[in-house]
């Protein structure tokens, strides 16, 4: 009302109002800051200090490397195949229809009786296999009897057909 009485005063006078309304400049503000700030993306930077060896240190401290241990057994229609680091290609071959899951457990105590630190095996299985088949022979892979712990550590993978 005060604004409107100022402006008749001006009006019968014949002067113009030259008041400079700030309210949407700052309405704008309101929003727009927050919103580049939200914006704004933090970095942090960090120095890392290195000490490289020389090359003739390096050649005296690092040990030969080991190929790591790997344990394959490959699940197929008509075979159990084992396979690994240091060890033959063992075929086992069905018997009377079924696999053979108790020479598969007698092999698998021979060869941790061989690597006893070992824990992992990589469990591959043709397409068509019976999924009963792959649970038992993960049973088999894991534990000998009920104290004795084999390769509970399981990878379990597809093998296509030869």
């Amino acid at each position: 009302m005060r604004n409107s009485l100022r402006q008749r005063r001006a009006r019968r006078l014949g002067q113009d109002d030259n008041s400079l309304n700030i309210t949407p400049f700052m309405n704008l503000m309101v929003v727009l800051i927050p919103f580049l700030l939200t914006g704004v993306v933090f970095s942090r930077l960090a120095v890392l200090d290195l000490n490289l060896p020389t090359a003739s240190s390096a050649q005296a401290a690092t040990p030969p490397v080991r190929e790591p241990f790997r344990l394959i057994i490959a699940l197929h229609q008509d075979a159990i195949s084992v396979r690994g680091s240091g060890l033959d290609v063992t075929r086992l071959a069905l018997q009377d229809g079924k696999y053979d899951f108790a020479g598969l457990r007698a092999l698998l105590v021979r060869v941790k009786a061989s690597y006893p630190q070992e824990k992992s095996v990589i469990l591959l299985s043709e397409p068509d296999v019976a999924y009963e088949s792959l649970v038992e022979v993960m049973d088999v892979c894991r534990e000998a009897g009920p104290s004795q712990e084999l390769f509970p550590d399981i990878s379990i993978g597809e093998v296509k057909r030869a």
